[in-house]
């Protein structure tokens, strides 16, 4: 009974690992011809108060198009 239980764990892990590595390929194929795209600055907001300055690093993927 016992080693009934030990081979059916065994078969779902390789289902488990075989279908894990399936959808991994299928992310890194679909990405790979993604672009990194970065951007810094400084936002300026003009008020009743006077200027309001606001950094800002942005980090972008593109993934056709032009960056």
């Amino acid at each position: 009974m016992c080693s009934k239980k030990i081979e059916i764990m065994k078969t779902s892990r390789k289902t488990v690992l075989i279908l894990s590595l399936i959808i991994l390929s299928i992310v890194l194929e679909s990405c790979s011809s993604a672009r990194w795209g970065t951007n810094a600055g400084v936002n300026v907001t003009w008020g009743p108060n006077g200027p309001k300055v606001k950094p800002h690093v942005d980090l972008n993927i593109y993934n056709g198009g032009r960056l």
